[in-house]
């Protein structure tokens, strides 16, 4: 079926400044029939107004549910999903975290398409914000960890989400560190890539432990002011940290779980907000804020749509997705990772 009528609706998730496509990426859409259909206010957070959009030939409108296709950054259980609609945004059902979500696109019979599940032939992710989600966590974590430390150049950082990637870039590279700070990376890849960015502005070389490190990452621990977590973890797979491993940790030392599995790599991981960013675990300190690129909302928005868009395009031209389809006509559509 072709989806002649597309809805971007706003974001509900508190804190979430995104929003799934931005205008350069709707005008694709309504170059080609499609009518596209904007929640007022959508992109104002992101830096993409509502003339932005209007301007390129989308309608402003109250309620973006109406429409048969909707295409949304974050899922909610509260999401005020139709009946056979197809729905597209990021799910995460696959490793049993958002039971609720899961029951009402299964009730509704949706059609849900998760960007996280969209993957090319050799199982490479096709929709991936590591990178983003690397950059703000590791700035935030410098931050954190200026905030419960004695007296050190990381105090001064301002919030991300109140500058920008560029702004904090220059902060960084003004810092005058006096003291070491030891970081170690857990993975190499998208996160880990973004995590590193950071550091480089700040002369920092952080150690990067990969996968024939981790059954020996206790060795690693007791010297570490900063533990970032950036690997993929499924359930059934071992604790690379577990809480037991906390009590040899430095007592100020802080773990910063950008992957951000509940119960996961890290054992002690428990998903956080910007609200509430930081808790203790046998004294560790941890950061676990489960949607981090949302504080660098337009660079991460714009990166999200481009890549996002060729798929929706697909869709509402009545193609299905080969990977990334996870409930249809009250079916589920997808093995439960491992």
């Amino acid at each position: 079926m072709i989806f002649l009528q597309i809805g971007i609706p706003k974001e509900t998730k508190e804190n979430e400044y995104r929003v799934a496509l931005v205008p350069k990426d709707v005008e694709k859409l309504v170059e080609r029939g499609h009518e596209v259909f904007v929640e007022q206010n959508v992109g104002g957070a992101a830096g993409f107004p509502n003339h932005a959009y209007e301007a390129i030939g989308a309608q402003i409108t109250p309620n973006a549910w109406q429409s048969p296709l909707v295409v949304k950054v974050k899922a909610l259980a509260s999401d005020p999903l139709q009946e056979n609609q197809v729905f597209m945004a990021y799910l995460h059902v696959e490793k049993g975290q958002s039971p609720d979500l899961l029951k009402k696109l299964l009730e509704k019979k949706v059609t849900g398409y998760a960007f996280e599940e969209i993957c090319d032939k050799t199982g490479n992710r096709m929709v991936n914000l590591g990178f983003e989600a690397g950059i703000v966590g590791m700035y935030e974590g410098l931050r954190t960890f200026g905030r419960h430390q004695q007296e050190n150049p990381f105090q001064s950082l301002p919030p991300i989400k109140e500058i920008d990637q560029a702004k904090a870039f220059k902060f960084l590279s003004k810092l005058e560190l006096k003291e070491t700070v030891y970081i170690a990376i857990m993975g190499a890849g998208n996160v880990s890539r973004g995590c590193q960015e950071v550091l480089s502005k700040t002369g920092i070389k952080p150690q990067i432990l990969i996968e024939e490190h981790t059954p020996h990452i206790e060795q690693y621990l007791p010297d570490l002011d900063i533990l970032v977590n950036a690997v993929a973890w499924f359930p059934g797979q071992s604790h690379l940290v577990t809480k037991k491993m906390l009590e040899i940790m430095k007592k100020n030392a802080l773990i910063v779980d950008i992957s951000c599995d509940q119960n996961g790599a890290i054992e002690s991981c428990i998903p956080t907000n910007w609200n509430n960013p930081t808790y203790r675990t046998k004294g560790i300190l941890h950061s676990c804020i489960d949607n981090l690129p949302t504080a660098i909302p337009k660079e991460s928005s714009t990166h999200l749509s481009a890549m996002i868009s060729p798929f929706v395009l697909q869709v509402a031209n009545g193609k299905n997705l080969e990977t990334g389809l996870m409930t249809q006509n009250g079916q589920i559509k997808f093995e439960k990772k491992r």
